[in-house]
């Protein structure tokens, strides 16, 4: 599950740092009447790139040689028109100005009033930039500070709400990927489940276990378990956890789980000393803990 999750996280950030689309500068073989201009970058808009065209000078306007409006095309979305500073347009960078999805112009740019020929061959003139170039020539600065639609080259470019939707999508999968990997690390921290008070000035920093959690039992009439007379040889732990009957000691800087074996007598604290023995049963990893005090030991060992 979690390897499905970064995975999706990973493609989703992927596609949101890709382009929408390439960009292509104009072709400068592409002819020298308007029409024709257009439809030579047709092919460019029509795949999804984004044109970009830079009038260093003045673009004239034909279109009534090649069929009147229906050579202007109106679908110029992709299109970028870039005026630098001491440029003016003419009839025909003006006409690209109001079809193009992008226009950019300096302030020291110059663009043409559209006159009455050119608003002729144009399929509308019913917003503000068309309007503001029907009356008046005007310079970048002055449909700049208009607001008209039209940004400053090389300043502050129009808002693309798209590449903003894209940033804003990239910083939520970052945050998402961020909280995963950190799940991921807090899920792999091991916990102690049943015990407690494990850390102590007497443990050493340097000290490792693998606990298993000490299973729950029901409420004991008495404080251990009776295992019957010590047997083997015995070595001294400190207790680590509470023996109720069943708890931790420290044994070689190592946890190993014990059983209180005096039932009749109240098992000591964490921090105290007792002396282990091995189980009765072979297969037991349980210690039996006795009290320090009386260190008795099997017969024949030390």
């Amino acid at each position: 599950m979690r390897h499905t999750l970064f995975t999706v996280l990973l493609f989703g950030l992927l596609i949101a740092v890709i382009p929408a689309g390439p960009a292509a500068a104009a072709r400068a073989d592409c002819g020298k009447n308007f029409p024709t201009r257009l439809g030579c970058w047709q092919d460019a808009l029509d795949d999804g790139a984004v044109v970009t065209v830079t009038l260093n000078k003045p673009l004239g306007f034909d279109a009534g040689q090649k069929g009147g409006r229906a050579a202007v095309r109106r679908d110029l979305k992709n299109l970028r028109v870039q005026v630098p500073a001491g440029a003016h347009t003419g009839q025909g960078g003006s006409a690209l100005i109001v079809l193009a999805g992008h226009a950019l112009v300096d302030r020291d740019a110059r663009i043409d009033r559209l006159d009455d020929r050119t608003l002729a061959e144009l399929p509308a003139c019913d917003d503000d930039l068309c309007k503001a170039l029907k009356k008046s020539s005007l310079t970048g600065g002055q449909l700049i500070d208009k607001k008209v639609g039209v940004a400053e080259l090389g300043g502050h470019k129009s808002t693309d709400h798209t590449r903003v939707l894209l940033l804003a999508l990239t910083a939520v999968l970052l945050l998402l990927l961020l909280a995963l990997l950190l799940a991921v690390r807090r899920s792999r921290t091991p916990a102690l489940a049943g015990a407690t008070e494990m850390r102590s000035e007497e443990t050493p920093a340097e000290t490792t276990a693998r606990l298993r959690p000490v299973p729950p039992a029901p409420a004991p009439s008495s404080y251990g378990r009776q295992v019957g007379p010590r047997t083997g040889p015995s070595r001294t732990a400190v207790v680590r956890t509470a023996l109720h009957p069943q708890g931790y000691v420290e044994l070689d800087h190592v946890l190993y789980r014990a059983v209180w074996a005096e039932p009749d007598r109240t098992p000591p604290v964490p921090g105290a000393y007792v002396e282990v023995t091995d189980a009765h049963e072979a297969d037991s990893d349980v210690l039996y803990a006795f009290p320090p005090a009386a260190r008795h030991h099997a017969r024949g060992t030390s």
